[in-house]
């Protein structure tokens, strides 16, 4: 008789089970995500594009809110049924919380999720046996473009940079940069490039404490960014943020279209933020090797690179929060959980540039 009482909890159980082995047989054996969902996500993206970027505020965030304060609501239930000991209700509503959990992996995977499986473009731009040298050589690089471009934008009174667009005015030098990506590299696959649909998040202060730059709402389609972070962070965040909108999933993926998107683009703003953050990536990934050379590569910056880059060390720590470690975790726990490396995903942009680099250096 208890095993017939336990059944449905045993079924809920094994609905959500079997949910995680499915999307992951699908993603990793089948080629549906990359010839079936690409076409379903992009249809689904711009039609709650078409709802979404009508409103000035984020829809998104508030469903967000409002799954929170749902959240709040069932786990008091759940501390009743207990004080209770109802033990009844305690499963029922466990139950509830768990076919819910189905279902809204389900949307999520089927909304934007299955792009986590589409075919990597670490296949398009290889970057095997990379040495010391050529790292050193990619951040010269990307340092000179980023002295160049510096001179040439705008910085608030105590010389920092200063974004000098209006927001439709970014939208508009991002769709310019996403056409010239469609021609010059094709084999990035950039099919859908619905405007950009950028938001400052309701959640920018909290948010900062737990050290989150942006993040992209499937379920509306919005992107969303943090307003009290640095010109030069906003500004990379927003493009890639827009990447995911485009539907490239992985973090590095994002970072390395955001990255062309800004790289592309005839506006100095843009490519500032852009260079600037492909080389501080690459320094970091020289920092594990040769710590010396980052610390004579930080002397050379441009006085205004260095007011930047002290104002980004400020911003930093007044946000520096113990948050910060509990939202790695969970995010490391989300990113394995789609089919990437964990955290480690973000840092593989520096590969995507090298491999970049080697197909198109000559020309």
């Amino acid at each position: 008789m208890r095993k017939v009482k336990c059944l449905d909890l045993i079924l809920a159980f094994s609905g959500l089970f079997l949910s995680f082995i499915i999307v992951r047989f699908i993603g990793v054996h089948t080629s549906i995500p990359e010839s079936f969902f690409t076409h379903i996500q992009s249809f689904i993206s711009r039609t709650l594009y078409s709802i979404s970027s009508f409103i000035s505020f984020s829809l998104g965030d508030l469903f967000y809110l409002v799954l929170g304060g749902l959240g709040f609501f069932i786990t008091l239930k759940l501390l009743e049924a207990v004080w209770k000991k109802n033990y009844k209700l305690f499963r029922k509503k466990i139950v509830q919380i768990l076919w819910f959990l189905t279902f809204f992996y389900w949307v999520f995977q089927i909304f934007w999720g299955f792009n986590y499986y589409k075919n990597p473009l670490n296949k398009e731009f290889t970057a095997e046996e990379i040495s010391l040298d050529e790292l050193k050589s990619m951040a010269e690089f990307y340092f000179n473009r980023s002295v160049y471009y510096r001179e040439k934008v705008n910085e608030d009174e105590f010389g920092v940079f200063k974004i000098n667009l209006t927001q439709n005015e970014i939208n508009t030098e991002i769709i310019k940069s996403a056409q010239k990506i469609k021609t010059k590299y094709p084999e990035i696959r950039l099919t859908d490039s619905t405007p950009p649909n950028l938001k400052s998040s309701l959640f920018s202060v909290p948010f900062s404490y737990l050290g989150i730059g942006g993040y992209y709402i499937p379920f509306t389609a919005e992107s969303q960014y943090i307003n009290t972070l640095p010109d030069t962070k906003i500004l990379f965040t927003q493009l890639h943020e827009t990447a995911h909108q485009w539907g490239f999933a992985p973090e590095n993926e994002a970072n390395f279209v955001g990255f062309l998107l800004g790289y592309e683009s005839s506006n100095p703003d843009l490519n500032y933020a852009s260079n600037y953050r492909a080389m501080r990536s690459i320094l970091n990934r020289i920092l594990l090797y040769d710590p010396v050379y980052v610390q004579i590569m930080f002397i050379r910056y441009s006085d205004g690179m260095k007011r930047d880059r002290k104002h980004e060390r400020f911003i930093n720590e007044k946000y520096t929060g113990s948050g910060e470690e509990a939202f790695s975790a969970m995010n490391e726990a989300f990113l394995r959980m789609n089919n990437q490396e964990g955290l480690e995903s973000y840092g593989h942009f520096v590969e995507l540039l090298i491999g970049f680099n080697r197909k198109y250096a000559s020309e």
